[in-house]
Protein backbone atom coordinates (compact mmCIF):
# COMPACT_ATOMS: atom_id res chain seq x y z
CA UNK A 1 0.00 0.00 0.00
CA UNK A 2 1.48 2.95 -0.78
CA UNK A 3 2.12 6.20 1.67
CA UNK A 4 -0.52 9.06 1.58
CA UNK A 5 -2.08 11.80 3.95
CA UNK A 6 -4.97 11.66 4.96
CA UNK A 7 -6.99 13.62 7.90
CA UNK A 8 -6.52 13.09 11.08
CA UNK A 9 -9.04 11.98 13.64
CA UNK A 10 -10.26 13.44 15.87
CA UNK A 11 -10.09 16.60 13.28
CA UNK A 12 -7.84 19.50 14.35
CA UNK A 13 -5.72 22.15 13.13
CA UNK A 14 -1.95 22.04 12.83
CA UNK A 15 -0.78 25.80 14.20
CA UNK A 16 2.79 24.33 13.50
CA UNK A 17 2.13 24.47 9.57
CA UNK A 18 -1.20 26.52 9.91
CA UNK A 19 -3.32 23.42 7.90
CA UNK A 20 -5.26 20.59 8.68
CA UNK A 21 -3.58 17.54 10.53
CA UNK A 22 -3.00 15.54 8.63
CA UNK A 23 -1.55 11.35 9.35
CA UNK A 24 0.39 8.74 7.20
CA UNK A 25 -2.27 6.31 6.43
CA UNK A 26 0.52 3.34 6.67
CA UNK A 27 1.57 4.14 10.26
CA UNK A 28 0.61 2.99 13.68
CA UNK A 29 -0.82 6.24 14.49
CA UNK A 30 -3.37 6.46 11.51
CA UNK A 31 -4.44 2.49 12.64
CA UNK A 32 -4.86 3.95 16.10
CA UNK A 33 -6.99 6.88 14.73
CA UNK A 34 -9.43 4.75 12.85
CA UNK A 35 -10.14 2.10 15.41
CA UNK A 36 -10.82 4.60 17.91
CA UNK A 37 -13.13 6.76 15.80
CA UNK A 38 -15.14 3.18 14.78
CA UNK A 39 -15.56 2.59 18.51
CA UNK A 40 -16.54 6.90 19.02
CA UNK A 41 -19.10 6.25 16.61
CA UNK A 42 -22.47 4.41 17.24
CA UNK A 43 -24.15 2.45 14.83
CA UNK A 44 -26.65 4.65 12.64
CA UNK A 45 -25.15 7.74 12.95
CA UNK A 46 -23.34 7.83 9.80
CA UNK A 47 -26.00 7.79 6.96
CA UNK A 48 -24.21 7.08 4.14
CA UNK A 49 -22.90 4.00 6.17
CA UNK A 50 -25.67 2.61 8.81
CA UNK A 51 -23.76 -0.31 9.95
CA UNK A 52 -20.37 2.10 10.80
CA UNK A 53 -19.41 2.07 14.94
CA UNK A 54 -20.62 -0.13 17.48
CA UNK A 55 -23.57 -0.09 19.62
CA UNK A 56 -23.44 2.23 22.37
CA UNK A 57 -22.37 0.78 25.55
CA UNK A 58 -23.22 2.69 27.11
CA UNK A 59 -26.69 1.64 27.31
CA UNK A 60 -25.79 -2.09 25.68
CA UNK A 61 -23.44 -4.73 26.69
CA UNK A 62 -19.83 -4.23 24.60
CA UNK A 63 -19.55 -7.13 22.37
CA UNK A 64 -16.43 -7.87 20.76
CA UNK A 65 -17.65 -9.91 18.59
CA UNK A 66 -20.22 -7.29 16.87
CA UNK A 67 -17.12 -5.14 17.36
CA UNK A 68 -14.73 -7.71 15.02
CA UNK A 69 -17.39 -8.07 12.10
CA UNK A 70 -18.39 -4.46 12.02
CA UNK A 71 -15.09 -3.46 12.03
CA UNK A 72 -13.51 -6.04 9.20
CA UNK A 73 -15.84 -5.06 7.40
CA UNK A 74 -15.17 -1.71 6.38
CA UNK A 75 -11.29 -2.07 7.55
CA UNK A 76 -9.23 -4.98 5.56
CA UNK A 77 -6.04 -3.15 5.82
CA UNK A 78 -5.71 -2.99 9.92
CA UNK A 79 -5.87 -6.34 11.41
CA UNK A 80 -7.26 -6.63 14.95
CA UNK A 81 -4.77 -8.91 17.64
CA UNK A 82 -6.43 -8.98 20.67
CA UNK A 83 -9.29 -6.71 22.99
CA UNK A 84 -9.39 -6.60 26.30
CA UNK A 85 -12.68 -4.80 27.95
CA UNK A 86 -11.77 -3.84 31.53
CA UNK A 87 -15.01 -4.02 33.68
CA UNK A 88 -15.16 -2.24 37.49
CA UNK A 89 -18.58 -3.14 39.27
CA UNK A 90 -19.85 -4.95 36.66
CA UNK A 91 -19.44 -1.76 33.88
CA UNK A 92 -17.07 -1.79 31.21
CA UNK A 93 -15.22 1.65 31.76
CA UNK A 94 -12.47 0.91 29.25
CA UNK A 95 -11.94 -0.88 25.61
CA UNK A 96 -8.13 -1.65 24.64
CA UNK A 97 -7.52 -2.77 21.18
CA UNK A 98 -4.07 -4.00 20.04
CA UNK A 99 -3.82 -4.24 16.49
CA UNK A 100 -0.50 -5.24 13.94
Amino acid sequence: MAAQFVLSYPFRIDLENNRFATVNSTTDTYKAEQVQGFLRTEKGERTMFPTFGIEDPVFNFFDAGEFLDAFNEYYTNIKIDEIDIVETSGKVTDVMVSFL
